[in-house]
């Protein structure tokens, strides 16, 4: 009996041996695995130095969720924070060197650590006096000024050391976001719009860095100009390559909308009166282009009030020399418009008299639309 107890303590002495032996083995080659791809470069990593024990404040296990930091030669490395009764795991990455730590925020009394190879786990206790009790203020800023805002979405500002807030940058138009710093404190992730910060053991302030961006500029116009109107109506100029904006065209009286025309950029449905317009990388110009709707109406006032009808055969002249020949020139352009501001009133006088209708027509509108007619192969599409 005597011996066989001496057999199992000895078989179970062994059993401990081979089982932390294979732990070791099994926790090397997971952390050499993953520095593998580095070696085969000719870079190879430290594995990190595992840290272990109770965080005390005056003799007393800290809360959990305390803040723990380690700092190599100066340099913050890892953080984590306590669990239970105090209870913490740092691993803090190589290379190695003197290793200070820091509870919420606070340097620990005396605890430091000097590591040359990595240990997966040392028993390391730490101890500060006590807990802070100040409390911090954490101010948001932009860089530069009004390219955004810096939102400190916890807002529950100040703040004890070691506390997780939440943050969020949104640029303005024609930034966009680059970068979170501070003078002390760290970031969940330093270059995400929104994310974390971590509270340090002092005032501070965090700023969003934002980076300026190529706008262009979007300019609508409306072929014939008094077809209708052409209308932004996202309006948020000046615009981002890629930004979609929403468009839109409305015929004036006896017109109808045709198609939009663009110098650059993508039309979603050229045809359609709404749609939406994707900016290209340039200026641009956006034309609704408008025709005459069928059955149009008194478009040429005067004229018709001279021959009585709008669907005179001579007014179709009118109307193509118009279209072709005014309209596409800029100064013809302002003298159409300028035509159809002011000719209404005379058109109502001149058909409410038999006499001065007639005179127009023969004095006025004839003659030019016999002159239109002769030169009709000069000036028309197919001429």
């Amino acid at each position: 009996m005597i011996g066989q107890t001496s057999g199992n303590k000895l078989t179970g002495r062994r059993a401990g041996r081979l089982a932390g032996a294979l732990t070791v083995l099994l926790a090397m080659t997971l952390v050499l695995g993953g520095a593998l791809p580095a070696y085969a470069q000719g870079d190879i990593p430290q594995p990190p130095h595992g840290f272990s024990g109770t965080v005390f404040a005056a003799g007393v296990p800290v809360p959990a969720g305390t803040l723990v930091q380690g700092f190599v030669n100066g340099e913050l490395r890892a953080s984590t924070t306590t669990e239970a009764q105090g209870k913490y795991v740092l691993l803090v990455p190589g290379p190695g060197g003197t290793v200070t730590f820091k509870v919420a925020g606070t340097q620990t009394a005396h605890e430091s650590a000097i590591w040359v190879s990595a240990q997966l786990d040392e028993p390391f206790n730490l101890t500060i006096d006590q807990l802070p009790t100040l409390f911090y203020s954490l101010t948001m800023a932009v860089a530069p000024a009004g390219a955004g805002t810096a939102t400190d979405m916890t807002g529950a500002s100040p703040y004890a050391p070691g506390t997780v807030v939440s943050i969020k940058a949104v640029p303005a138009k024609g930034y966009q976001f680059a970068s979170w710093s501070a003078p002390a404190g760290t970031f969940g992730s330093a270059t995400a719009a929104q994310t974390t910060f971590t509270m340090p053991g002092q005032h501070v302030t965090v700023t969003a860095n934002f980076v300026q961006v190529t706008t262009y500029t979007l300019t609508m116009a409306a072929s014939p100009v008094m077809g209708g109107t052409a209308m932004d109506v996202t309006n948020a100029p000046p615009y981002t390559e890629g930004e979609n904006i929403i468009i839109q065209a409305t015929p004036a009286s006896g017109y109808e909308f045709v198609r939009w025309t663009a110098t650059a950029g993508t039309i979603a449905n050229a045809n359609a009166a709404s749609t939406v317009f994707t900016m290209p990388a340039q200026d641009v110009t956006l034309t609704a282009i408008f025709q005459v709707a069928a059955g149009g109406g008194d478009l040429c006032f005067i004229a018709t009030a001279a021959y009585g009808s709008a669907t005179a055969q001579q007014l179709n002249v009118l109307r193509e020399f118009r279209d072709v020949v005014l309209l596409p020139s800029s100064l013809g352009a302002e003298l159409v418009s300028l035509y159809y501001k002011i000719s209404p009133p005379i058109a109502r006088i001149i058909s409410s008299h038999g006499f001065l209708r007639n005179v127009v027509r023969v004095g006025l509108v004839d003659p030019i639309v016999a002159i239109l007619d002769w030169s009709h192969a000069l000036w028309s599409e197919g001429g």
